[in-house]
């Protein structure tokens, strides 16, 4: 059995658990299929946040959005948090980043505290950055969301617009990313010699960094699978354009396998791989995301691969603030002091049993909602106009019987956990974004 000396968290914008699985299952995302066979899988994974900011600083952060502060896209992060990447250096390991849109750049996000590398596509080019911008504004969103699927089959504006290469500017492609992840991996750990001795061209060991206890955290996103989708256009003879974009994404995820395999590296490397939050496609009359806290825009993939950990599959209820507690459990770091708590202490140990109840919130932009999951009951509660609806997620897995007015005691219940939970905040001040930035959520859906 191979040690953990490093750790690849690799994250795929608007993954939800059950699309994803029927993708695996169907043949679709052979790379993936990799990954999960002997790997470490828990399919009740749930997001503390339905949108990408608020919901990746709490991976990076094992905090709720309304203790981290950032519960918009577009906000940074406060010095006073600590970041993963912090945490790993303060154990010893190197780190980087490689993310794959604007708002998640470190101007905005503030994320790349503790990142030895953060690559945010800030520098990619010069067309990207100017295209983008053009991409980004709001009359071009306006005229865009009018007009994209205006045609005839496939032949669409939409299409159009990817055949044209246009589709791509709404964040940096899934080659880009890899393009920038192997470059950081080049800095962590070279490739072997082609003599295959495990020396480099100067004679020295090429087996890892120049500190043979270091090890390294990298993180890894791509955004190819939001809305409008970087779906390659061959593939969409065949296959919807959420499922190709993911298709695009898998083969990314292949090359990161192989990268491993060159260095070296591969059983010593526990890959994690999973989703910020999920995306509705169509249930409850809605597509996209960030609206509504129904399972679909919560529930994502989570699977730890590595030898050293158990191949089971695991039904136990955990959320996204797990995560982060988890790695740094599993390389022997220093525990955090935050709400998340690892879901496996140890390579040696059991996985978490007991399921954790999940806290989460909805965009502010479209509206103050906050909702509490149990393993078998959730409560939204709409905060603008005082409602609430109850599911018996046992019975009604889809979400559709609203149970509220049925089951007194039960919403009794569940309401008085979630304003426990939301007396433990203070009120959170709101920070501005400069114009382009909003033109650039605008853009992706995240103002209206």
């Amino acid at each position: 059995m191979n040690e953990i000396r490093n750790v690849l968290l690799v994250s795929v914008d608007c993954l939800r658990e059950d699309v994803f699985k029927a993708g695996l299952e169907e043949g679709l995302f052979p790379n993936c299929a990799a990954l999960y066979d002997g790997a470490l899988e828990f399919t009740e994974t749930y997001t503390v946040a339905n949108t990408t900011d608020p919901s990746l600083t709490a991976f990076m952060t094992a905090k709720y959005p309304f203790e981290h502060g950032v519960v918009e896209n577009g906000w940074g992060l406060d010095e006073t948090h600590d970041t993963a990447g912090e945490n790993f250096q303060a154990a010893g390991m190197d780190t980087f980043g490689v993310v794959s849109v604007d708002h998640l750049a470190a101007d905005h996000s503030k994320l790349d505290r503790g990142f030895d590398r953060y690559e945010d596509g800030q520098a990619y080019g010069k067309l990207y950055p100017i295209l983008s911008r053009i991409y980004d504004t709001k009359t071009f969103n306006t005229v865009f969301g009018a007009v994209k699927n205006l045609g005839i089959g496939r032949y669409t504006v939409k299409n159009l617009l990817r055949d044209l290469g246009l589709i791509s500017l709404h964040c940096r492609s899934a080659r880009s990313v890899t393009d920038d992840a192997i470059a950081c991996l080049d800095d962590v750990a070279p490739k072997f010699a082609a003599n295959g001795d495990g020396a480099d061209a100067n004679g020295e060991d090429a087996s890892g960094t120049d500190d043979e206890e270091s090890g390294f955290f990298g993180w890894v996103h791509y955004f190819d699978v939001h809305e409008p989708r970087n779906a390659p256009r061959n593939l969409l003879e065949d296959h919807d354009e959420y499922t190709a974009a993911m298709m695009r994404v898998d083969d990314h995820v292949g090359e990161l396998q192989d990268e491993l395999e060159a260095r070296g590296i591969a059983d010593e490397t526990l890959v994690v791989f999973t989703g910020d939050h999920g995306e509705a496609l169509g249930e409850h009359g809605y597509e996209g995301h960030g609206r509504t806290l129904y399972d679909e825009e919560l529930n994502v993939p989570l699977a730890f691969d590595h030898d050293a950990l158990p191949d089971e599959q695991i039904d136990t209820q955990v959320r996204t603030i797990d995560i982060l507690p988890t790695l740094l459990s599993l390389v022997d770091a220093d525990p955090l002091d935050a709400a998340g708590e690892p879901i496996v202490t140890a390579p040696d140990d059991d996985p978490a049993e007991e399921s954790r109840q999940l806290f989460t919130m909805a965009y502010p932009t479209f509206g103050d909602a906050v909702a509490t999951r149990t393993p078998d009951w959730k409560l939204i509660r709409d905060r603008e106009d005082d409602v609430e609806e109850l599911y018996d997620l046992e019975s009604d897995p889809d979400e559709r019987d609203d149970l509220v007015d049925e089951h007194g005691q039960r919403r009794e219940a569940l309401a008085g956990d979630l304003d426990s939970w939301l007396a433990t905040f203070g009120e959170i001040e709101r920070q501005e974004v400069d114009e382009d930035t909003e033109e650039m959520l605008a853009d992706l859906g995240y103002m209206e």
